[in-house]
């Protein structure tokens, strides 16, 4: 199971505060979320919970991300 990579332009962009950048971001990277916590969960309401809990984190912690 993997989660697609985001081209480092677009990480670099997010982190300077770009929406446009950030909802790509979000974007490329939540349907590996989603499917990485469908299978640790093992139900799909509790990983579309955990899946908006762990993009939440990945917006508010842009600045901590090296790219």
């Amino acid at each position: 199971m993997k989660i697609a990579e985001p081209d480092p332009s677009i990480v670099r962009d997010a982190i300077e505060g770009r929406l446009a950048a950030v909802d790509a971001l979000i974007t490329t990277i939540q349907p590996g979320v989603y499917k990485l916590a469908v299978h640790v969960l093992g139900h799909r309401d509790d990983a579309a919970d955990a899946t908006q809990e762990i993009l939440l984190k990945v917006v508010t912690h842009l600045s901590g991300f090296r790219s």
